[in-house]
């Protein structure tokens, strides 16, 4: 009888190990679910993050390209309106010089002595004034 007693121990004791033995390895394979279901959780994250930084990078990059169209289309207007801005005073500065050169010519017609004595003057002062 005591060999019968022991070896139902025994049995009822391996079994219950296997039982525990089983229920660890479920745990293992739910605890592996888990960090896989984490897993790719972490990597649908990273991957939503990635394109949401990529599409703040292009709309950056539009900005950006859109603000230096601006500036270059501003740029090119502001130099058209200087160079407009410079043929008007070279063209009123060409007025006046034609104009000027008209009375010159006129006043030399009508007082040439007086022309060629302000031009004797204006001589003597030059050649005193480079001897000093």
């Amino acid at each position: 009888m005591a060999n019968g007693l022991f070896s139902s121990r025994s049995k009822s004791l391996r079994d219950g190990i296997q039982d525990e033995a089983q229920a660890v390895e479920e745990q293992i394979a739910d605890l592996r679910a888990e960090i896989a279901s984490l897993a790719k959780l972490l990597a649908d994250d990273a991957s939503s993050g990635a394109s949401g930084i990529r599409r703040k990078a292009r709309a950056a990059k539009a900005q950006a390209s859109e603000a230096a169209h601006d500036l270059k289309d501003r740029a090119q207007g502001d130099i058209r309106d200087m160079i407009a801005a410079g043929e008007d005073i070279l063209a009123d500065f060409q007025a006046r010089y034609g104009h000027s050169g008209r009375r010159a010519r006129k006043a030399v017609k009508e007082h040439p002595l007086a022309t060629l004595g302000v031009a004797a003057a204006a001589g003597f002062l030059l050649a005193a004034l480079l001897r000093r």
